[in-house]
């Protein structure tokens, strides 16, 4: 998915600044403020993103990616301390659901040492598991990702049960939440995304 990645972020890296506290995780913290305690909220993530300095990526960086998820996106990028790249990317995405095609927002986080492929650290996925506090649904373990489903509200999380069908049911209903990490960083060259995903209404 992001191959042009190395070529167009070492051209706009330094139009970003770093502005979002960093916590153990400088990439987790940003997928938990930007995306996950929004529930999804993508005007929201991106209005945060730009109020912090992030820098907005020329749209043509994207456009006709074969590989990208996405069927529309905006991406902004900032810089992190480290010499890490982090991106927020907030669009649309199509679904499968039992075979029936389902449009869904997202708001994404990815960030990784781009032009080294050295791991981030520490790595972000245990944090993000102990966030989210519920056991992987078997759904959503696809394409070198895994995923979480629930409903939630007043807060409150409850998993969705452990079938396609349910989330299928779950999505049709528009109370569906999915989170979405890649188990292995050579699936975004050498980074690591964080999706939020709900269905579009």
């Amino acid at each position: 998915m992001v191959r042009f990645l190395a070529a167009s972020v070492a051209a706009l890296s330094l139009m970003a600044t770093s502005a979002v506290a960093q916590e153990q995780s400088a990439l987790f913290a940003h997928f938990k403020t930007l995306c996950g305690e929004g529930q999804g909220d993508g005007a929201r993530a991106l209005s945060m993103g730009r109020s912090a300095g992030w820098a907005e990526i020329p749209g043509e960086a994207f456009a006709g990616d074969p590989d990208s998820p996405f069927d529309t996106v905006t991406v902004l990028m900032n810089a992190e301390d480290d010499g890490a790249i982090s991106l927020l990317m907030v669009g649309t995405s199509t679904q499968s659901f039992e075979e029936a095609g389902l449009a869904m927002n997202v708001c994404a986080v990815m960030g990784g040492n781009f032009e080294t492929k050295a791991p981030l650290t520490p790595d972000p996925r245990p944090l993000l598991r102990q966030w989210v506090g519920m056991d992987m649904h078997r759904a959503l373990t696809q394409d070198g990702m895994v995923g979480y489903a629930f409903s939630q509200q007043g807060g409150v999380r409850t998993p969705v049960r452990p079938s396609d069908a349910a989330v299928a049911q779950s999505a049709y209903l528009g109370n569906l939440h999915m989170i979405l990490i890649n188990e292995e960083s050579d699936e975004f060259d050498g980074g690591t995304m964080m999706m939020y995903m709900r269905p579009k209404q």
